[in-house]
C-alpha cells in the first residue's frame, strides 16, 4: 500500500510504501455529508435535505525502522515539521488509488518509538474524495 503527499507547490514525499517497509496502517477515513435539517409548522417529521460533503478526516499509521538511532531522530523532526502543509494525498495499491485533494496535515504524531522502530500517526483533513 502506497501513501503519497504532494504538498501544494513542492515535489511528493512518499510517506509510506509497503514494498520498501514503510508499512501503512488505516486506522479511519471519515467523509461526512453536511445535512440541513427542515422543520415543518406544526410538522411531525422533519425533512433532511443533503447539501454536499463537508470535510473529511483520514488517520493513518506509518511504522519504518531505521539502521541507527540518529537516522530515526532526523526523521521524526523531518515528519513533525509536516503539520499544517496543506497539497494532496494519494493512498491505495496498484489498480484503486483514493485521491484527497484540499488535504491539510492537521496532526503529525510521533505514536511509538522503540530503539531504531518508529510509527508515525498522520491525521488529514481533507475537502474532495475521487
Amino acid at each position: 500500500m502506497n501513501l503519497i503527499w504532494t504538498p501544494t507547490g513542492l515535489a511528493a514525499v512518499p510517506l509510506g510504501d509497503d514494498s520498501v517497509k514503510k508499512t501503512v496502517i488505516v486506522e479511519s477515513l471519515d467523509a461526512p455529508a453536511l445535512i440541513q435539517k427542515l422543520l415543518y409548522f406544526r410538522g411531525v417529521n422533519a425533512r433532511l435535505i443533503p447539501r454536499g460533503g463537508d470535510e473529511g478526516v483520514f488517520t493513518t499509521v506509518v511504522q519504518q525502522s531505521f539502521a541507527t538511532t540518529d537516522l530515526a531522530s532526523a526523521y521524526i523532526k523531518t515528519e513533525l515539521a509536516r503539520s499544517g502543509q496543506a497539497g494532496t494525498l494519494a493512498w491505495g495499491r496498484v489498480g484503486v488509488i483514493f485521491t484527497f485533494t484540499g488535504a491539510v496535515i492537521r496532526r503529525v504524531t510521533l505514536a511509538e518509538l522503540d530503539g531504531v522502530k518508529i510509527r508515525m500517526r498522520y491525521t488529514f483533513g481533507f475537502a474532495g474524495l475521487t
